[in-house]
């Protein structure tokens, strides 16, 4: 699909999120402007710890998507591009407000600045951050409510993650839980400079391991999203979990063919 085809959405998420871009490719395309809204929305509200210079001016542009959520919800038309977009998907699929509130207030955690505490508390954020939004795109995608989205949307949250340490260090942020790396002798002022120890791919092993094995999934888009998180997984594991290899830098090969078959 030529750039210029694309909505405004499309364009933001091909260029931001490009992994829920391919996979809306394997959803009717009279489906795919919603779950473009869906993931333009979340890059919006992910992106606040990026953008923000202090955490209170996170806060209030956290508020803002609230109050515009509230607005769609309300039946208020709104002139924002993305929120356009996300209304006519709301009223289109009736999906669930809540799954929105979960998420903005999921992403206050990253104006705290604080890691994980445990490997639990890395996983509930992963829970937090990624299910709301997966349930929300399963059920744009045709999905029942029956279908196992909290495993699959984990370990994809999981795999971006890990696969992110290296990004996340070198805009002094990490994710990985605190107890571990203080067991592996990692300081965070070394990680950030981009030196970690010799006991950090063991830590990044046991988050890996968080990861739930063989779910079975009946909606197409669920099934290829958990796909994904497979292949990225196994691609930490190839780098012997060591997620500052030039290796992790670089797609894995054959990715939309791993995924479509």
């Amino acid at each position: 699909m030529a750039k210029a085809e694309l909505s405004y959405c499309g364009q933001l998420v091909r260029e931001c999120d490009p992994d829920r871009f391919l996979l809306s490719m394997f959803v009717p395309a009279a489906r795919r402007e919603d779950l473009w809204a869906l993931f333009a929305f979340n890059h919006e509200i992910a992106k606040t710890r990026e953008v923000v210079s202090e955490t209170q001016l996170g806060l209030i542009r956290l508020q803002w998507w609230r109050e515009r959520i509230e607005e769609v919800y309300a039946g208020q038309m709104a002139e924002h591009e993305v929120l356009k977009a996300l209304g006519r998907a709301i009223e289109r699929y009736d999906l669930p407000r809540a799954h929105f509130e979960t998420l903005l207030h999921a992403r206050e955690f990253d104006l705290e600045d604080v890691l994980p505490g445990n490997v639990e508390g890395l996983v509930n954020y992963a829970d937090f951050t990624a299910t709301p939004l997966m349930k929300l795109a399963v059920r744009v995608a045709g999905g029942g409510e029956d279908e196992p989205v909290q495993p699959v949307a984990v370990n994809y949250a999981l795999a971006g993650i890990l696969r992110s340490v290296a990004f996340h260090a070198s805009h002094r942020r990490c994710y990985l839980p605190e107890d571990l790396l203080k067991e592996a002798g990692q300081r965070l002022d070394r990680l950030y400079e981009g030196k970690p120890v010799d006991g950090l791919p063991e830590v990044v092993r046991e988050v890996a391991g968080q990861a739930v094995e063989g779910v079975r999934c009946g909606n197409a888009f669920l099934r290829k999203s958990g796909r994904l998180a497979d292949i990225y997984l196994t691609q930490v594991k190839g780098c012997g979990y060591d997620v500052f290899s030039p290796k992790m830098l670089a797609p894995p090969a054959f990715r939309a063919l791993r995924i479509l078959f």
